[in-house]
This record gives structure tokens, sequence and C-alpha cells, in this order.
């Protein structure tokens, strides 16, 4: 059976199940208002016998499509008292409107208060230090989302207004799209979204990101999206108010306010409910502000199933008010949940035991006689315990408590899986919409009625559909031919990529554009320059895992009226032991400092505007060959051979358009060079080989390649390189260890430190071209394209390259705030604040010592910062840097 018809006979089935069962109901509908007669928009409703939440729309209204029977519906909004309704549902239609009454807070003595604090600060910690429990508590679960969203374009800037116009946007109109999904999740982070059915007014529409958002935890501490009131790190960004109580049920639920310390765009403000004694998420009301516009997030959890609460509705509101756009959006989401497994072998913490036996003492005690013996608890278990039987934690004790709960967690996900990590196409699946949308009814099965703008929404589209379906067919063949001659025009200058398909196999052809940053250059050696690149890929047919990858480059140099050409190849054939043999030829004029060396473009300005040429260039006519594996996971083995017919060059060109009256510095003119004949043409043959090792080095297995994700430990490199004599007539003579350690560590939220260190030592250096030599990674020019992380900011390119012996060192800690970010009025920047710490010791330049401070992300793309040099501990120079990330 095709996987295709497999999947479409899945989705017939699921609606099925959705449709049949509605046709044969009846509907419950009504408006749910405020005791002032004020219609409550996206009120929360939660019918316990069939897990399923919905929420009002716009209006206030809802409907939900009900088989004969009695239900226990309990309606709730933020700051409203929760109503519960027994309605019986018979042979006809239910109208049932709801009241629902403000809700009154009591203020009480709460039992983890400490001191003269807020007593909301003791109720966090609790809430704190058990969010990892709650994120992994649940083992899987199965549930249809129906899910529902638009936006209102109430203003476009006239400079837009055609773009989007054919587009299909206009302003004034709302734009709506509702879509039936099966959501599956698997512990820890594996998720099928399976979307039967959607239909849309939205111009390329895609709701993936949507549902990114509602399957956000705010018990997870190390999402991207956002910091979470109820992360590890809460206390450094969050202040909290206790605002008092009320009852619900057989729960106390706590009130709390959020406020952050300061302005960021990762920061929520609002409220957040937290359940006494369980400690475990009610609902949040939090705003998000980002550059755009405001974001509001509600969303309500019920005790699903076994003691674990689960969203069951979302909303999402969203105010865009910037560069002259006006634009009100909102999400709902309406959760059934058809299946819900615990994960029993994550230990219940012996708090949460007790809390369940007072407010449950006869459920609970049936529980205690089913359960089995736990057994011994080992000692993280014995840890977590004794700081949970704490009535007042501290902050460290809830930091602590909260590290350990994370480490045991991690510990029974590592027993089961090793080093081996969910590939991604298992962590998010998505599976596209398998049942035509006109096929269903959806007044049948919509849980979240449409509003009045939304029902004129689909009309007004429909009428669209009809109009475009009658265009004079001759108006439609002109544009897609103007739009054809657009698309080559483009491809040709911007660049494009072709793929062609048979039987023996894929190719696809990437050229790279006349015209880009790194198309056109300018140096005094070659003078004007054109460069072209491309990428070709030869995919073997029903082995993808194997590819041969060539990249050809070609360049006319004007000044030397010379062609240049490279091509590089790589042959990849084991993807899960990386192993790949590369081929390198080409006849190139070449930065003396290969690595790490000033880019083209940075070069071109300096030279065009400045008349100050950094790069330092050889004719390199080389062959090189190599072969890169994997030895063991995390252990890589890499071993080349490369033969160089070396030339030296000359300036060709004096050209800048400025200072007519200044030459450019000798090609060759190399400060602090004591040995002046490295720099002459050369025959040179070296064999280099390097063995990186990083111990636990965890990884994904994706269509069949390895891909290594991260490792909480270093990497250690070691690298022996030697020149050989007499092959090919090769005159090199050098033998040279490097040995370096570096790791980047990357703490959520923005924190990071990333350090290296380095040592090499030449045990031979007879014969050696410059090029070989151990070049830095210098910036001696103002302004970059690098990144300062491993770079000296104030030493001269090439002056202290070395084919002696050298230590060096970098280390760079990242934080969002540190100095600058302090100030008012630009905590909300999306900035980086940077520490940067450099060292180099050569034979003849000792303790050079190099501080910086930097911010990084400027406009998402720009680095500003300033540097100290001191040699031998005494201050040398200071220097302004811009560096620009045009990647």
């Amino acid at each position: 059976m095709e996987p295709d018809f497999k999947r479409k006979l899945y989705s017939i089935i699921v609606i099925i199940v959705l449709v049949v069962p509605a046709f044969n109901a009846q509907v419950l509908t009504g408006v749910v208002s405020s005791a002032k007669g004020e219609t409550i928009p996206f009120a929360s409703i939660y019918i316990k016998e069939l897990t399923t939440g919905t929420t009002t729309n716009l209006d206030g209204e809802y409907s939900l499509s009900l088989t004969p029977g009695t239900y226990k519906v309990s309606f709730q909004a933020l700051g409203f008292a929760r109503v519960i309704e027994i309605i019986s549902i018979n042979e006809a239609d239910v109208v049932k409107n709801i009241t629902l009454k403000q809700q009154d807070y009591q203020i009480k003595e709460v039992r983890v208060y400490s001191g003269k604090e807020d007593p909301a600060y003791g109720i966090m910690r609790k809430a704190i230090s058990l969010a990892p429990y709650f994120l992994r508590q649940v083992k899987h679960y199965k549930a249809n989302v129906y899910l529902k969203g638009g936006f209102d374009m109430n203003k476009v800037p006239r400079l837009f207004r055609k773009q989007l116009k054919e587009e299909g946007i206009v302003q004034g109109n709302t734009y709506l799209t509702e879509s039936i999904n099966e959501i599956t999740f698997n512990s820890p982070n594996r998720f099928v979204h399976h979307q039967i059915s959607k239909r849309s007014t939205i111009p390329n529409n895609s709701e993936d990101e949507v549902l990114g958002y509602l399957n956000y935890s705010f018990y997870d501490s190390d999402s991207d999206l956002a910091i979470s009131p109820l992360s590890r790190k809460a206390f450094s960004f969050y202040k909290y108010r206790y605002e008092g109580f009320f009852q619900q049920g057989e729960y106390y639920i706590n009130k709390i306010k959020v406020t952050p310390k300061r302005k960021n765009q990762q920061l929520f403000d609002g409220y957040i409910y937290i359940v006494d004694q369980l400690w475990n998420l009610h609902s949040v009301d939090l705003v998000n502000e980002q550059f755009f516009g405001k974001v509001r997030v509600r969303q309500v959890q019920e005790e699903v199933k076994g003691k674990a609460w689960l969203p069951v509705s979302h909303q999402f509101d969203v105010d865009v008010q910037t560069f002259g756009f006006n634009v009100t959006a909102n999400y709902g989401g309406s959760v059934k949940y058809e299946e819900v497994n615990l994960d029993h072998e994550l230990p219940v913490p012996t708090s949460l035991k007790n809390a369940y036996a007072e407010i449950f003492p006869e459920e609970e005690e049936q529980e205690v006689e089913k359960s089995a013996d736990t057994g011994v608890l080992n000692k993280n278990q014995q840890k977590i315990e004794s700081l949970l039987k704490k009535e007042d934690l501290s902050n460290r004790e809830m930091l602590k408590l909260s590290r350990l709960m994370e480490k045991e967690n991690q510990s029974l996900e590592q027993k089961a899986r090793g080093l081996k990590l969910e590939s991604l196409d298992s962590t998010y699946k998505i599976i596209r919409d398998t049942i035509d949308a006109d096929s269903i009814d959806w007044n049948k099965i919509r849980p979240i009625p449409l509003s009045k703008k939304e029902v004129q929404s689909f009309g007004i589209q429909d009428s669209l559909t009809l109009a475009l379906a009658g265009m004079d067919k001759d108006s439609v063949e002109v544009k897609k031919e103007k739009s054809n001659k657009a698309r080559i025009v483009g491809g040709v200058l911007g660049g494009k990529k072709y793929t062609l398909r048979d039987s023996s196999g894929i190719i696809t052809l990437r050229h790279y554009g006349l015209i880009n940053l790194n198309s056109i250059g300018f140096n005094a050696v070659d003078g004007w320059q054109l460069l072209q690149r491309f990428n070709i890929r030869y995919y073997l047919p029903n082995k993808c895992e194997s590819r041969l990858n060539l990249y050809p480059e070609l360049k006319y140099s004007l000044g030397r009226n010379k062609f240049n050409w490279k091509l590089g190849s790589v042959f990849n054939y084991e993807h899960i032991k990386h192993t790949a043999f590369y081929l390198n030829a080409g006849q190139w004029s070449q930065d003396f400092n290969t690595e790490t060396g000033i880019s083209n473009f940075a070069n071109t300005v300096s030279s065009l505007l400045f008349k100050e040429n950094y790069m330092r260039l050889y004719q390199d006519n080389y062959f090189q060959m190599g072969i890169k594996t994997d030895l063991a996971n995390g252990l890589v083995f890499d071993i080349n051979g490369k033969y160089q017919n070396i030339d030296k060059l000359e300036n060709s060109s004096n050209y800048a358009f400025a200072y007519p009256k200044r030459n450019y510095y000798d090609n060759n003119d190399i400060e602090g060079l004591s040995n002046p004949d490295a720099l002459n043409g050369r025959k040179s043959f070296y064999i280099e080989s390097t063995l990186r090792y990083t111990p636990n080095y965890y990884y994904r297995v994706d269509g069949g390649k390895k891909r290594m994700i991260y490792s909480d430990y270093p990497t250690l490199t070691l690298k022996y390189k030697q020149g050989i004599q007499g092959v090919l007539n090769s005159s090199s003579k050098y033998q040279m260890l490097e040995f370096g350690v570096d790791q980047d560590l990357e703490w959520n939220f923005m924190y990071g430190l990333n350090y290296n260190v380095k040592a090499g030592y030449y045990f031979d250096n007879s014969a050696m071209h410059f090029s070989n030599y151990t070049h830095f990674n210098t910036s001696e020019i103002p302004v970059s394209l690098k990144d300062w992380k491993q770079n000296y900011n104030l030493l001269d390119d090439y002056r202290h390259s070395t084919n002696r012996w050298f230590v060096e060192g970098h280390l760079c800690y990242s934080t969002p705030y540190l100095l600058v970010k302090n100030l008012p009025f630009l905590q909300d920047k999306l900035w980086t604040e940077n520490v940067y710490l450099h060292h180099l010791t050569r034979p003849d330049f000792r303790n050079y010592n190099e501080i910086g401070y930097g911010i990084s992300q400027i406009f998402m793309m720009m680095n500003v910062g300033v540097f100290a040099g001191f040699h031998e501990f005494e201050f040398e120079e200071v220097g302004f840097k811009v560096s620009l990330n045009l990647d």
C-alpha cells in the first residue's frame, strides 16, 4: 500500500471519527458574558468527561457538538470566577448563556512565607524547583487540536501597498485560517503533527510556527523562545508579587504578578496562577513586548489524567504597530486529549505525594496500596527529597533542587537512549492536510464559532476564487511571461540553483551570481578582479548518503591579465562515520594567512577608499589529496598531502578612489620577518594529520546522515605537519606539533563562555615557505568581517607569524546585561555584551595580553568594541573596532 494512500485513508478515518458523531450530535451554544453584560472573548470551556477544552470567539460565543448525555462543563476566564454547569443533552440543541462574576481574591498567610519578603517568592521557589518534574511528567499524549487564527490588516504603509496587494494582502481586510490537527507527543521532545485538513484566506499561510508556540512549555528552562517565569534563572530577570488566592474545587489557586526587572524582548509581564501545595501551573496571562508590538499569551490548564495538568486552551493576541503597519492578530487553540500516559519511571517527589494525600485522602490511600515498593533511593534522589521536605527554600536551595531534578530526569533519558538523540524528522514531523477542506462540514466540528468578521473573510475568499477562475487566459499568460523573464535575469545576476533528476542520480548546480559582495574585488596585486563561484552536487541513485561535491571557482585578474582557477571536491560515502575523500587543485593568488586572513570584501573597501591594502598574496599552483573519518564517536582523524609550486607576486596596480599620490606598500614587505628568503618561489610538499576528540558527543541520525549535536566536554586537538624534501623536487624541510583545547559553552538567555588554548612547537624549520608558518587570527583593519572570540584586534597582520614555537589563548564571556544594557533606554535591545581576553607568547614577543569589551548583534549584524593591548604587563595601545556579519 502506497504511503500517500495510507495517509489519506488514515485521515479519512480521523475525519469520520470527528464528523460522524457531530452529525448525530446536538449543539450546545451560548454566549459568555460578565455581570455587566459585556461579552468575554476567549473564555475557556472544559468538559471533563471528554477531556476537551475550547474557547469563546471574539464575540464571546461558543459552540460544541455533543452526543446525548450529561456533562459537567466548566466556564472560566482569567480574572473571573469559574462556573460549573451540569448540562443534559437530549434530542434538541441546547442554548446556555453563562454569566461570570469577577474573581474575588483573598489574602492569607502562606505556609512558605519567609521573613519580610513577599510571599510570592516562597511560592515561586517551590514551583521553579519542581518545574523539571512537571516538564517530564507526561510520557505520551495524543490530542485533536482545532486551530483558528487570523489578522486584521488595519493599515499598510503606502510604500508596501502595491507589493502586498499583488500577494493578496489588502488594507482593511480580515484574513483567517482554521485547521484540524492531530498532535502526538512522546517524551522527551518528539512531536508528530498530522494536519488533517485546513482552509485559509491567508496567502502562503503556514501554521508551523504557531504550533511551535502552542507546544511551548513554561516549565522549560532551556527554551530559545523566551525566558519563562519558571526558569531556574528567573529570579535574575523577574520580580514577583503575591496578589491573593481563590478556591476552585478542591484546590487553592495562588495569583502571582510577574514583572520583568528590565526591558527585554525575551521577558514576560503579567500574571501566573500556581496551584497551592502542588506548585504546578493553573493558568497564565502574560504579555511579551517585541520590537514590532505586543504579544499576549493566555493558557488554561486542567487536571486531565492522574493529577497531570495539561493545557486545554491557548490564545495568542498580537498587536503590530511598526514601520507604519497596524495589524491585530489572534490565534486560538482547542484541545481534546484522546490518550494521556504518565511516565511511571519518573519518581514522584514525596512532597507531592503528601499534598495529594491531604487533598484526596481516600484516593491517595488506594494509590499507595496499588503502588509497588520503589526501593532504595540513589544519592541524587535522597538530596532531592531532603530539599523538598524544607518548607522554606532559599534561592540557592531552589537552584540546587531544580538542577538535581533536571539531572535525575536526564539520567533516566540517557540510560534509555545513550548518546544517540531523536532525529530531527522524528522530533517534529509534519504531515500536510490530506482531506479536501471543501468536503468537511466545518460548522459541525468547529469547536470555536466564527465571529461576524471571520464569516465575511471566508465569503470574500470564495468570491475571489470564482473571479480568478473567470479571468482572461491571455492576461494570465502575459503576466507569466514577464515573471519568467524577471526570474531568468534575477538568476543570472543574483544566482540560482538548478536540479536534474534521472535514473543515474540527482545533480544540483548552484551559481552564486554575477554580482554579489564576493564576485567583484580589488587588491594591489591582482588589481580589479571578477570572481565566479559554483557548487555542483551529484547524489548517487538509491544511496542518498553518498554524494560528490564539486566547488569550482574562476577569477580574472585585470591588473595581471591572468585567469586563475581552483577546484575543490569532496566525496562523502559513509555518513555514519563521516568518511569523506577530498581532492583539491588550482592556480590561485592566495593569502599567506589562508585560514584566518582578511576577507576579500573588507580589503577591497579599505584599498579603494583609504588606499590601505592589508592583504599579502603569493601564487599557489597546488594539488592536495586527503581523507577524513570518525575512528569512533567523537574521535575524528584527518590526513592529507599537498604539493605546491609557489611563485612570488608583486603589486600590479596603484589604483584607488582617493589619495592618488600615495603608493601601496610592497606586497613582499613583511614587517618582522627575519628570513626574507621565505617569500621566494619554490616547490613544496607536506603531509598533515589531525586528531580531534570530543568526549560524550551526542548526535542525531537524519536520513542516514549522522549529525553531531552537543557535548558537555571540550574538544582536544592534536596536529602534526611535516614538510618533506625531495618529493617531486620539494625543497621544504620542517616538522611541527600542535595541541589545542577549545569549548563553546552556550547557556540559555544569551549567556555563554568560549575558550581556546593552543600551543605549537617546530622541531625542524630548516626550509619553509612563509605560507607554511603558523599565522594568527589578527584584525589590523578597523572594520572587519571577523568574530572577535578568538581574534587579536591590535596586532599587525603577518608580523607575529612564527616557525619556532608559540602559546596562544582566548576567552570570551557573553551576557545580556553587563554595562550599557543596564541603562533603562537600552534594556529592550537584543544586544549581547562581551568581555574578551587574548594572550600570545612566542620567542621574541612574550606575554602579550589583550582585553576588550564589545556589544554584538546591533541591528542583528554589527559588533562594536574597544580593546587595550599590554606587552609584559605594560600598556601599549587602545583601539576601537567594528565588525560586520554579512553572512
